[in-house]
């Protein structure tokens, strides 16, 4: 008979004798085999229903994710849960219709109070013409409250052919302007919306004068011409045009300088006025020339 040999293959004894060959586990690892060998592999009833199922769903939720959709599943959801947005409340407004407010919420009828963006929805409230600032609140569980400031009409500002409406801050508010708005003060040029303020304390620095001005003209950003109701223009210096009007105003009280046919007044030297007539003013002149010459020279000729 073969004696037999026995010898470590990993984790298997292995015997060998005539014609006989087996293997068996280490010592070690029989505890544990005896173990998993009582344990019911039997796979539980609708595994396959429950797992397609979970597949699935979570390659739905994987394609709400990635497409963007899981805003509007959210709002949609909590939307019928009892927070749908069925109320608006919007104060402050007088030149802003409710109408244009509510097509810049842009408010469907899924949309829900929990998840509706205030900060997007007020940028683009706040995007209106007149609306300078906008403030919204939620007010569970149904309701969305708008409170809004709009821009004073303050002045004119025509730039190129285009005559605005523009606040104190010099913001266009429209490019159309109705008869209500025609008494306001009217600037022109580039700039001159940012500087209103600068013009009417210059204006109203002489009332007498205020009262005949009908626009501010500022030229290359740096000094005013104002012109008044009849047409006359009063070319101002850059430096101490308050100065320079004062002095307009005080030829005018004392020699009526402005009921003469005059189209400008240059005041930007600091040692003279230089007076610009006009067409019918020059002819005026020139016949009155013409006469006083023509006198001089009869009485030359007498003596």
């Amino acid at each position: 008979m073969r004696a037999l040999e026995v010898g470590f293959v990993g984790k298997w004894f292995v015997r060998e004798g005539a014609g006989d060959d087996r293997r068996v586990l280490h010592p070690v690892l029989r505890r544990p085999a005896r173990r998993l060998s009582r344990i019911d592999w039997t796979t539980p009833r609708y595994v396959g229903i429950k797992g397609l199922a979970v597949f699935f769903g979570a390659t739905a939720i994987a394609g709400i994710v990635i497409g963007g959709h899981t805003q509007s599943v959210v709002s949609a959801v909590t939307a019928a849960s009892g927070l749908a947005i069925d109320q608006v409340k919007i104060t402050g407004q007088s030149e802003t219709s409710e109408v244009d407010i509510l097509e810049r919420l842009a408010i469907e009828e899924s949309s829900s109070l929990f998840s509706f963006d205030l900060d997007a929805a007020r940028e683009r409230v706040e995007a209106s013409p007149w609306i300078a600032r906008a403030t919204l609140k939620k007010l569970y569980p149904d309701t969305l409250e708008i409170v809004v400031a709009e821009r004073l009409p303050y002045a004119l500002w025509q730039h190129d052919d285009t005559v605005s409406l523009i606040d104190p801050q010099g913001t266009v508010i429209i490019d159309y302007v109705d008869e209500r708005y025609t008494n306001l003060p009217l600037v022109v040029g580039v700039g001159a919306n940012q500087r209103v303020d600068e013009f009417l304390d210059l204006v109203l620095s002489q009332p007498m004068l205020a009262r005949r001005v009908k626009a501010g003209i500022m030229v290359s950003e740096r000094r005013w011409n104002i012109v008044l109701s009849d047409g006359v223009e009063l070319m101002l210096p850059e430096d101490d045009p308050v100065k320079a009007l004062s002095r307009v105003a005080q030829l005018d009280a004392e020699r009526r300088l402005l009921e003469r046919d005059v189209a400008a007044v240059d005041l930007r030297l600091p040692d003279r006025v230089v007076v610009r007539l006009t067409e019918r003013g020059l002819a005026e002149r020139r016949t009155f020339i013409e006469a006083r010459d023509s006198l001089a020279r009869k009485r030359g000729a007498n003596t």
